[in-house]
């Protein structure tokens, strides 16, 4: 085994959680790579590369490995982000983008497609609007054409025109070839086979529900597909000979990965699993067969269609290795030689490697944050708890560093943010390892209306803001107390977006289980949602809000923060973005009016130019110091060092 694996298995923290905290610029500052891919012939890296507001490209030259030569870059505008890199050619790189108003808002697609060549010559915008244009339209890659130098296939979608196209488009210009079929579905996209054969459609009807179709061959009519599952499927790819689908299923009943035969609907179960979805594929390295799939489980984990397959072997071998690390990657040269391989665990924010595969030695190439001591973070641990109505709820728990049996810590419960989808997952996250650093224990729970879990865990708490969503905040937090793990009487809750509003609704529900609340671009007005901000912009957005908060007005104001402040007796800071339009800022303005009104004692950031979320570390390091600030005068600090392990650490 490489003497850089043994020394990542057998490190622990020797300082024992004695060291002072360390400054809150060593989480917040931007990492210095998010994603990397090797060219087909191995002599450059493409990386995403964020900066402030924008994620951009770079090109690294490593025909002379182990040196890394900076090479080339490529420059997005503000707010867009660089993603998707793939290489099409041995020279030449194709990517798309999205905009991400605020660190915490949920990315959009622009529909814009780049290129660019190794070098840095030939940088251009290939497809889509022209920058500056953010909203109603997506492109995606299908088919890179292997055999055609000059071309890709697309599908792209544009709000005024529902049904997406397929498209061959020109590499190097402005320009689509031709037009290859539009869907026969509105509101989804097309999948090719492996022969590049555009033949299937998923979409959406006027009220979300999923709708699929499919044809035998590129000269026949379109058929309808029934969805033969009783929740959402998401369409994986074609087997090779292009008689069968994959998708990973959330029916509750059938969670996992299925293979479907087109022309009969025959099912065949891949995998599967009793509470927990299948997350994302795992292909072997021609991207031909389906060998496995990423799980999640408490610590995500792969299970295998095919183990006996060359890219399984050399990643269980990789797993097994680093048992206490995620291993994803295993993009490889046309050769298969070499891959890039990345490595993250609750403590390691990230590292980049080279696996030489033929002699399964792998090497460091560059860290995501080099300046983050993962010998110094710490430990998150996956939970099960029942919720009051018996239903398993699904969280982490973070420890103070150095603490192996945690008992009476104070606690901060830190809700996600979504609430529809988005949930907590093991891995490294900069909020929650520096409060844990500075002594508390981190509690996350993936309350119901997370994703994850299958579809009914999530849908079945569309009209439950307020209700039995912030029931299992509150149980989760009820049962850490029990446990013994928290103090009873030094607990805060925290949250961004909708966990801003859960934040500020416990504290209003629960007066005497929470001494303060922090809540960060938040909603506090369910009437209001109706109004502003982005969501009910769009018919599909007016509609999803009716779905999932209701219509009734006397509800709504029963469940919104800003209509029942004079119950709040918790320590506050509310803070908020001038631009943010998800959380749309009259939130912020409605919340501290009613406060202010009430005469309730509260602590305020409002700051110029940032959106649903921040992006300048000037501005995080100011919001996170004044929210630890708050934690501190209401539940102290777990932190005490100790001369003979500070003594010992140096």
């Amino acid at each position: 085994m490489p003497k850089f694996l043994i020394a990542l298995v057998i490190a622990v923290p020797a300082w024992a959680g004695a060291s002072e905290p360390l400054p809150l610029e060593t989480f917040f500052r931007h990492a210095e790579f998010s994603n990397m891919v090797i060219s087909p012939t191995g002599e450059y890296l493409a990386a995403t590369a964020p900066q402030e507001d924008r994620t951009g490209v770079v090109v690294l030259d490593i025909r002379n490995y182990p040196q890394v030569t900076p090479m080339s870059s490529f420059v997005l505008g503000r707010n867009e982000n660089a993603t998707g890199l793939r290489w099409v050619t041995d020279e030449r790189l194709i990517f798309s983008s999205n905009q991400q108003l605020g660190s915490v808002a949920q990315p959009r697609p622009t529909g814009r497609l780049f290129a660019m060549n190794a070098d840095g010559t030939r940088q251009r915008q290939i497809y889509g609007p022209t920058g500056g244009s953010v909203t109603g339209r997506a492109a995606t890659i299908l088919h890179l054409l292997p055999d055609d130098d000059r071309r890709i296939l697309i599908a792209d979608w544009a709000a005024g025109r529902e049904r997406p196209m397929a498209w061959l488009l020109d590499l190097d210009r402005y320009q689509r070839v031709s037009r290859v079929t539009r869907s026969p579905l509105e509101r989804g996209g097309l999948g090719a086979d492996q022969q590049a054969r555009v033949r299937f459609a998923y979409g959406a009807n006027e009220d979300g529900e999923q709708m699929f179709a499919w044809r035998p061959d590129e000269d026949s009519d379109w058929q309808d597909f029934d969805n033969p599952f009783n929740g959402e499927i998401s369409f994986w790819g074609f087997n090779k000979d292009g008689t069968h689908v994959y998708v990973a299923s959330r029916d509750q009943e059938r969670l996992g990965v299925f293979k479907i035969e087109l022309a009969s609907a025959e099912i065949t179960p891949l995998l599967t699993d009793d509470q927990v979805e299948a997350l994302g594929p795992v292909w072997d390295r021609d991207g031909e067969r389906l060998i496995g799939a990423l799980f999640n489980t408490g610590i995500p984990e792969y299970r295998w269609i095919h183990p006996e397959d060359e890219t399984a072997r050399i990643l269980r071998s990789l797993q097994a290795a680093l048992p206490q690390h995620r291993v994803s990657g295993g993009e490889f040269t046309r050769d298969g030689k070499w891959a890039t391989i990345r490595l993250f665990s609750d403590r390691e924010p990230g590292i980049f490697m080279m696996l030489d595969a033929e002699n399964m030695r792998l090497n460091e190439l560059v860290p995501v944050r080099s300046w983050v001591p993962a010998d110094r973070m710490a430990e998150t641990r996956p939970i099960t708890l029942d919720a009051r109505d018996g239903l398993t709820l699904h969280g982490l728990m973070t420890l103070p560093p150095g603490v192996e049996d945690p008992e009476g810590l104070p606690m901060v419960v830190e809700v996600h943010g979504g609430p529809y989808g988005p949930f907590d997952m093991w891995g490294w996250s900069p909020w929650v390892q520096a409060m844990a650093s500075h002594g508390y224990l981190v509690l996350q729970i993936n309350f119901r209306g997370s994703g994850g879990f299958g579809h009914d865990f999530m849908y079945d708490a569309y009209g439950q803001w307020g209700a039995e969503m912030q029931d299992d905040v509150t149980d989760a937090t009820r049962w850490a107390i029990e446990q013994g793990y928290a103090h009873p009487d030094r607990v805060c809750i925290s949250g961004a977006s909708y966990g801003g509003y859960a934040a500020m609704w416990g504290v209003i529900r629960e007066p005497d289980l929470y001494r303060c609340a922090f809540a960060f671009v938040g909603v506090y007005d369910l009437e209001l949602m109706f109004d502003v901000g982005d969501i009910p912009e769009s018919e599909s957005g007016r509609r999803y809000l009716e779905r999932a908060l209701g219509t009734d007005s006397s509800e709504l104001r029963a469940r919104s923060p800003v209509h029942h402040v004079d119950k709040i007796t918790a320590d506050l800071f509310i803070a908020h973005g001038s631009e943010d339009i998800r959380a749309h800022y009259d939130h912020y303005h409605a919340l501290i009016a009613a406060l202010e009104r009430a005469g309730i004692p509260h602590e305020k950031l409002w700051v110029e130019g940032e959106g649903h979320g921040f992006y300048e570390l000037e501005n995080n390091v100011k919001l996170y110091s004044q929210a630890l600030r708050m934690f501190e005068r209401n539940i102290g600090s777990g932190w005490q060092p100790r001369e003979d392990a500070v003594a010992s650490a140096d």
